[in-house]
């Protein structure tokens, strides 16, 4: 063969590879390597779910000390990002107003970014409250409220990330601090789960845990939720905000023989799996090996997007969970079948984001 016929094939294989590597892509995992000590635990039913596609109908916001050379409150984007941010106020109070009895379980998660050239190290972050429930949220204080309540400090900046958690009217107003230099990275989403288990409080930055504390909430009670800023600096965003309820570990198939789980994330209209997933893989790893026989995954959308191309997403997304499974947790490749159902099977309504999110979801079925 002469050399530019060997030139030649050497192209037409790179190519071929190149393409078939493109075809694979979503179903490469994530690199779930820092995860692997990764506890939190979502919970099960959404009871309040906004990725700020309605704008700010389902918050109350209360902004405080507005300035002329700060940007005002609001639903905005943000560099190289299509999907809707809420902005918060340099100084206010905000919450969602559907949202007003917090359960004795639940979970709270949502994506966060931080201009940290304009952050301060200086008073608060975001802070996420647990307070006892009082008739008009709107008169709340940061400082003075006498409650019994926790708060949660998520504090980025251009040198460190701190988080804390406190507490008003009592000797020990801080509970914990947890400082990381250089611990949040400019320009990149990162991921706050937050969970309460009774008394216990468990706070989150992607994989790292940063608060965790057995007595965090010991008094009985009813509780409701606040978020509030007291910015020295300013240029906080979130979204994908999801409150749900119920943190359950099962450890086998439910009756009907099937575990389901809408803590699987991925991409938007893609089947590549997000890293905080971790989780809820590890736990579907544990269910499908106390089990004997075959497991199909079936992965389920909600009814946004054509019915052809939800039945396609959703075949792809159980294929990437089932590589994950083989991948990561040595299951053996020919207990795994999978299905997608698409839009066809919904458990909740697809008319508010709460349902659409109950929707999305994975379910592992014992096969037949």
């Amino acid at each position: 063969m002469n050399l530019k016929f060997l030139i030649l094939l050497f192209c037409l294989s790179a190519t071929i590879h190149l393409i078939f590597a493109q075809q694979n892509d979503e179903l490469n995992d994530a690199n779930f390597s820092a995860y692997n000590n990764f506890d939190f635990v979502a919970g099960k039913k959404i009871l309040f779910y906004d990725d700020f596609s309605n704008a700010l109908t389902k918050w109350k916001v209360i902004e405080y000390d507005a300035a002329d050379d700060v940007e005002s409150p609001g639903v905005k984007n943000i560099t190289n990002d299509e999907s809707f941010w809420f902005k918060v106020p340099r100084k206010g109070l905000f919450f969602p107003l559907n949202s007003k009895t917090l359960p004795e379980e639940f979970s709270i998660e949502f994506d966060m970014w931080a201009d940290v050239d304009r952050m301060s190290e200086m008073e608060s972050g975001l802070l996420v409250i647990f307070v006892s429930n009082t008739k008009n949220r709107e008169e709340y204080n940061i400082h003075f409220d006498e409650n019994p309540q926790i708060q949660l400090d998520i504090h980025p900046s251009q040198e460190l990330l701190y988080c804390i958690a406190s507490k008003e009217n009592t000797d020990e107003r801080v509970l914990i601090r947890k400082d990381l230099k250089n611990g949040w990275r400019a320009g990149k989403t990162h991921r706050i789960s937050i969970s309460r288990n009774k008394t216990h409080i468990k706070l989150y930055v992607d994989e790292k845990k940063f608060i965790d504390l057995p007595d965090g909430l010991p008094k009985k009670g009813t509780y409701t939720l606040i978020l509030s800023t007291n910015m020295w600096g300013d240029g906080l965003y979130f979204t994908n905000f999801k409150l749900a309820e119920g943190l359950e570990q099962p450890t086998k198939l439910d009756s009907e023989g099937k575990f389901v789980t809408n803590a699987i994330y991925f991409n938007v209209n893609s089947s590549q799996l997000k890293p905080e997933s971790w989780a809820a893989l590890n736990q579907a790893a544990t269910v499908i090996k106390s089990t004997q026989g075959k497991i199909t995954i079936i992965g389920h959308t909600d009814s946004d997007g054509s019915d052809d191309a939800n039945l396609i997403l959703s075949k792809k997304r159980a294929e990437a969970v089932k590589q994950a499974l083989i991948k990561n947790f040595d299951i053996d490749a020919d207990r795994l079948l999978t299905d997608g159902k698409g839009e066809a099977v919904p458990i909740d309504t697809n008319n508010t984001p709460e349902g659409k999110a109950n929707n999305r979801r994975v379910e592992f079925v014992l096969a037949k």
